[in-house]
């Protein structure tokens, strides 16, 4: 600590302590004046701080183009994996899903053409296309993926209520 500012210190605790009240109100004052003066700037202050300032934002802008470059190639690995994983297993379901919807076109025309001879009426066509829907929706892979997307819009539902539900603090 500065002596000099400790020295008029104990001169304020003096007069304080000996009832020299003007005395101690002064060297209080020195005391704070002291304290409180400004700092001294250097004067190539303003220079070195835009500086570090231009330096500071190289190094950012770099960081920011490293990352860009690791996450477009993190992203690029991840996709070449999950459609390597994947692709057989979406392939093997869309197939299935157009075969099911061929079945499903065929037996409603193999029903509608024959029923045309039997002069059938429209109830027994479409009786006819929900049993060809019924066998469709029967095979267990189409089953679970229709409980699989019902269980994501529920999911969703809930999620969406959440954020766009009505704020309890306005209503108070």
């Amino acid at each position: 600590m500065d002596d000099e500012l400790i020295r008029r210190y104990q001169r304020w605790l003096d007069a304080d302590e000996h009832g020299r009240d003007d005395e101690a109100d002064a060297a209080c004052r020195t005391i704070f004046a002291a304290a409180l003066s400004e700092p001294k700037v250097p004067a190539d202050f303003a220079v070195r701080a835009a500086e570090a300032i231009a330096h500071a934002r190289v190094r950012d802008a770099a960081a920011a183009r490293r990352t860009r470059r690791a996450t477009v190639a993190g992203s690029l690995a991840a996709a070449a994996a999950g459609i390597y994983l994947g692709g057989p297993w979406a392939l093997s379901a869309l197939s299935a899903l157009l075969v099911g919807a061929l079945d499903l076109f065929v037996g409603a025309t193999v029903r509608v053409a024959s029923g045309m001879d039997t002069g059938s009426d429209l109830w027994s066509l479409v009786s006819g296309l929900g049993r060809a829907a019924a066998a469709f929706v029967a095979n267990p892979a189409v089953t679970a993926a229709m409980l699989a997307m019902q269980g994501i819009a529920m999911a969703a539902l809930v999620m969406l209520h959440r954020l766009l539900g009505p704020d309890r603090e306005s209503l108070k």
